[in-house]
């Protein structure tokens, strides 16, 4: 599920950045097909089965590697691939 709620904040993010008005509505489309992704996820929380979805078999197979991805997502997003993010948040 971590992987769904990862691609919709990267999806969203983009779209905050488009001014065409086609361009936005594409990228609106892409984030609501992310969001459905995201709700069936935690709706297949609920089965204790193995997952049957190829991301979330990975993530059940490989959670040490899963956990990596998205740590590397959460570091992406906080700015912390930009050596200089520190610095430029402290002033």
């Amino acid at each position: 599920m971590a992987y769904q709620a990862c691609e919709v904040a990267d999806l969203a993010a983009a779209a905050v950045t488009l001014d065409d008005p086609s361009e936005a509505r594409e990228q609106a489309a892409r984030v609501l097909a992310a969001a459905h992704q995201l709700t069936e996820a935690a709706d297949r929380l609920a089965d204790p089965a193995a997952p049957t979805d190829s991301l979330q078999l990975f993530a059940y197979e490989h959670p040490e590697e899963a956990a990596a991805d998205v740590s590397e997502w959460v570091r992406r997003c906080r700015g912390h691939d930009d050596p200089d993010a520190d610095v430029r948040a402290r002033g």
